[in-house]
């Protein structure tokens, strides 16, 4: 046969796996696009089917066999040089010569040996980590979509209501009492009310402002606590307790420029900003501060004591009588607002956005298992003549056991290292662009998704290992020697 009949010859081999594995690969593909239309069409009231595109199917089909083509083409060059001689005696005749023997001044000698062996191949201990090393850069980086699917998909922050009562004419008309009264009533879990103060004239930093003032009573600025959504505790500390210095926290605004400690007159008096929030559910225009107080401060200030809107949510399985309930008693002097569709379409885009990033994630990580337990599982078969050979001058499974681990974990350890050097930068640079930008929120050292990632390949490389082992355990040397 000459060379270009063995290149052929090995191409169509390899095209040969694609038989069994492109109709595998496409009948898992159809069904699991079934089931998570069926599981999106629950989630997600708005949800519609999706339809079959043939395209897509064609264009996996030519993807996979390009792939399986194109990792044909380095064996197929090197199959067709070897001469037929070679082929029939099994020795490929290429031995590279041992420049520099196992260090096993530190360690004892399987385990120098393994680390040799993965060392000895310059190319070889490249690509494996290589392999390796990519796999945890887009683990690290696409789990930054999880911090960012919470900062823009919020249907269960704590300040959501399920019903509103709002004052007509958004003034301070809702009265106060009215919040206690509903508290006991049941199917309702909570009551919490808002006071509002609006186009306040007022001057920071020589600049002409308006203000919008808003208060906010003990459940609200709980959750600002729970939530670490201030810059600084101590200052927030003085707006909740404070109400003699005039102390207000500022929500956070890209294109704001006021900062902590700031004073802002405004017709009621002077306001000292002793923090900035960075989640507020309101927004003014490009010309209005969002200043937050205490209850009691706003009282103070405005003279003001009922509320401007009282916030509702409702007990988990309330009925539609306790709603029907509810707007009865607020009549017909106040709006009366229903979210409850609007907050079920909101969590069902959150539980959807949930499913598509923790599935992305676990095909990452379901390519990391597969391309370690692969590669793995080669590297031992390519060294399979020199294990027989270490058999058979004495070397024991145990000791066997340790040299390829030892080889493994040495790919393993390159790779992890590459990856946090790599992924970590990128990691905060997706962060600073999708996060910081956008909320202000800092960066954080991603050390939970750093653990499952390198637990995650730290398995996969010891699962590896126990099939070629259990190959080799239950072979002849003869066996392991011949074995090609």
């Amino acid at each position: 046969m000459n060379t270009l009949g063995v290149m052929r010859f090995v191409r169509l081999e390899a095209l040969n796996w694609c038989k069994t594995a492109i109709p595998i690969g496409v009948g898992i593909g159809v069904v699991l696009t079934w089931v998570l239309c069926a599981v999106l069409r629950v989630l997600s009231a708005g949800f519609s089917r999706v339809r079959r595109k043939h395209q897509r199917i064609v264009m996996g089909i030519v993807v996979g066999l390009l792939t399986v083509l194109l990792a044909a083409q380095a064996p197929a060059k090197r199959a067709s040089k070897v001469s037929p001689l070679t082929a029939v005696s099994g020795d490929t005749g290429q031995v590279k010569n041992i420049r520099r023997a196992a260090n096993t001044r530190w360690m004892k000698m399987e385990t120098a040996l393994g680390i040799h062996h993965a060392k000895q191949n310059k190319k070889n201990l490249l690509l494996m980590s290589g392999s390796f090393a990519v796999c945890i850069v887009l683990f690290l980086c696409f789990s930054t979509l999880i911090d960012f699917m919470n900062h823009a998909l919020t249907p269960h922050r704590p300040y959501t209501a399920d019903v509103s009562i709002v004052s007509p004419d958004n003034t301070c008309s809702v009265p106060k009492d009215m919040a206690a009264e509903l508290y006991g009533r049941e199917g309702i879990k909570r009551v919490y009310g808002r006071m509002f103060a609006y186009d306040i004239p007022a001057e920071v930093n020589g600049e002409e402002k308006k203000v919008m003032l808003i208060s906010y009573e003990a459940y609200q600025m709980n959750w600002v606590d729970e939530g670490h959504w201030t810059s600084d505790r101590v200052g927030f500390e003085k707006v909740v307790k404070d109400t003699k210095e005039g102390y207000v926290m500022v929500s956070y605004k890209e294109q704001n420029t006021i900062k902590d400690g700031d004073v802002i007159s405004t017709s009621f008096g002077d306001l000292t900003v002793a923090a900035t929030l960075y989640v507020c559910p309101f927004t003014g225009d490009e010309d209005t501060i969002v200043l937050v107080c205490s209850e009691a401060f706003f009282t103070k200030l405005t003279g003001e004591t009922n509320y401007t809107i009282i916030d509702i949510q409702l007990s988990f399985g309330a009925s539609d009588a306790v709603v029907e309930a509810i707007r009865t008693y607020a009549g017909q002097d106040y709006t009366f607002s229903d979210q409850r569709l609007k907050n079920q379409e909101a969590k069902g885009a959150y539980y959807s956005f949930v499913l598509f990033i923790y599935g992305f994630l676990a095909i990452i990580a379901m390519i990391t298992v597969f391309n370690i337990m692969n590669s793995v599982s080669m590297s031992v078969s390519a060294r399979m003549k020199q294990y027989g050979a270490m058999c058979a001058v004495g070397m024991d499974m145990a000791q066997m056991q340790k040299m390829i681990y030892a080889e493994t974990f040495t790919y393993a350890l390159s790779g992890m290292v590459a990856g946090v050097l790599l992924g970590i930068p990128l990691h905060w640079f997706a962060w600073q662009n999708l996060i910081f930008n956008q909320w202000n929120d800092p960066w954080r050292f991603p050390l939970l998704a750093l653990l499952v990632i390198i637990a995650l390949v730290t398995a996969s490389c010891i699962l590896a290992v126990r099939n070629p082992l259990k190959r080799i355990e239950n072979m002849s040397v003869v066996d392991v020697i011949s074995e090609q």
